[in-house]
């Protein structure tokens, strides 16, 4: 456990880690799965739940990688990515992007065809967002993403949410939520 301290004018705010993170836990989220390829051709993927809508005109969205991840040196340089909303279907896919593995396309390599710039684009998604990197903004232990949107596509799903540590449908997060 970690805490640090916080500058509000005159008067330091010490923030504990761990709770920090269970606050920011109350806000429930979707899942996404961001994924871009490296100048040697690999593909990158990770599960995501830090995207955003920006601008209409131009067509912006972001997203944020921690400084330390595996694959942000590679997502940061990148010129492109895909950025895919999951259904609560999907939660497999959700959870192994989520952990490390030297080829996580490996396991689902049928679920994939070629987006923007090469990137892996999933299949099937609640949507699908083909960027091209509009700026990258250091803030903290992250680098925050915009993407100039290039190509999007949606159908009728239920999205998968992130909730307090839990992902699942919105009906099986509204369960575990005491009332």
């Amino acid at each position: 456990m970690y805490s640090w301290t916080l500058i509000t004018g005159d008067t330091p705010l010490t923030v504990d880690a761990t709770q920090f993170r269970q606050a920011l836990g109350a806000f429930p989220t979707g899942v996404c799965l961001v994924t871009t390829v490296g100048p040697d051709g690999k593909r990158e993927g990770m599960t995501i739940n830090s995207f955003s809508s920006v601008s209409l005109t131009p067509p912006l969205v972001l997203w944020s990688i921690r400084d330390a991840a595996r694959s942000a040196d590679v997502f940061i340089s990148s010129r492109h990515f895909v950025i895919s909303i999951l259904s609560c279907e999907q939660k497999d896919l959700a959870l192994h992007f989520a952990r490390p593995a030297p080829d996580k396309f490996d396991a689902f390599d049928d679920q994939f065809t070629t987006g923007a710039g090469g990137c892996p684009k999933l299949l099937h998604s609640v949507a699908t967002f083909e960027c091209s990197t509009y700026s990258r903004h250091q803030e903290g232990d992250h680098t925050i993403l915009v993407g100039k949107v290039t190509a999007f596509s949606n159908t009728p799903a239920t999205p998968l949410l992130f909730h307090s540590g839990q992902m699942g449908s919105v009906w099986e997060l509204a369960e575990k939520i005491p009332q």
